[in-house]
């Protein structure tokens, strides 16, 4: 077992994830790291809508450089190959998660489906795309967090972080390609969205810290591909911003603690506080 404290961070071959697997490694902790493969040093894009311009753009990076990145710090780094659609992939990678270093303490739910169905219209999607989505991005999340938190509670203590966004709470206000999101991501992020509370009711007791974490608009692989296709600039904040925010709600100062269970803006936490962000 490992005598450093252990981040999970899923789906951290490129943006947020891979900012926050980096910042974790730089602050203390052991790595482990998923993607849908080990050692892919670049991706097509699959789309995220059944006829996206966009699909086939190719998004450079993976675990391969992650990890060299979290090991030039210092950690240890285990990556861990995981397919969201798979659920006999998403099973063997929880059991690894843990096995890796033989404990869990923070558990950063990052990865999500790409691929189209996502953002279709409501009269694009099809049933199929949702069943296929919520899979991947309600119950894949739970699949894991069980996993995490049977670790995390042999030792009375844990950090669940969960990416949101806008789309689990609110309506958009275009649609899709107008700055807004499609039904199936937003059912899916909705579900998952509703864990973080459950999970401080029952189990804050027990040392478990819960998170929903709002990233904000972040530049993405995804984003400048888009971008450029366009011939123009990607905009947003940098991941690094986001990466910030879970590290210091991983550290759990008395402030962080006291927002367990709630919603927290990743720019809100990082202007209110005064958190360093650093590049990778």
């Amino acid at each position: 077992m490992s005598d450093r404290p252990v981040a999970v961070v899923t789906g951290a071959s490129r943006g947020i994830g891979r900012s926050t697997a980096i910042a974790l490694a730089r602050a203390g902790y052991d790595v482990v790291i998923t993607a849908r493969s080990v050692t892919a040093t670049s991706v097509p894009f699959a789309g995220t809508t059944h006829n996206d311009p966009d699909a086939g753009a190719v998004l450079p990076g993976g675990l391969p450089e992650v990890a060299a990145a979290i090991e030039a710090h210092g950690a240890r780094c285990v990556c861990v190959p995981m397919d969201l659609t798979d659920r006999d992939s998403v099973t063997a990678a929880a059991a690894a998660m843990v096995a890796a270093f033989g404990r869990v303490d923070v558990y950063v739910n990052n990865a999500i489906y790409q691929g189209p169905g996502l953002n279709d219209s409501v009269m694009a999607t099809l049933a199929e795309d949702v069943d296929r989505v919520v899979a991947a991005d309600t119950i894949t999340p739970l699949i894991l967090v069980h996993a995490a938190l049977a670790s995390m509670l042999e030792r009375s203590g844990g950090v669940v972080i969960h990416l949101t966004s806008g789309a689990a709470t609110l309506a958009p206000r275009a649609p899709f390609g107008q700055g807004g999101w499609g039904l199936a991501y937003a059912i899916a992020k909705g579900g998952a969205h509703r864990m973080v509370g459950v999970l401080h009711v029952e189990l804050a007791a027990s040392g478990i810290r819960a998170y929903n974490l709002n990233p904000g608009h972040v530049v993405t692989e995804v984003g400048r591909a888009r971008a450029q296709r366009a011939g123009s600039e990607a905009t947003g904040q940098s991941p690094e911003i986001p990466a910030a925010a879970m590290v210091w709600l991983a550290l759990g100062s008395a402030e962080a603690q006291a927002l367990a269970g709630t919603d927290v803006v990743a720019r809100d936490v990082v202007k209110q506080f005064s958190l360093e962000v650093l590049g990778a």
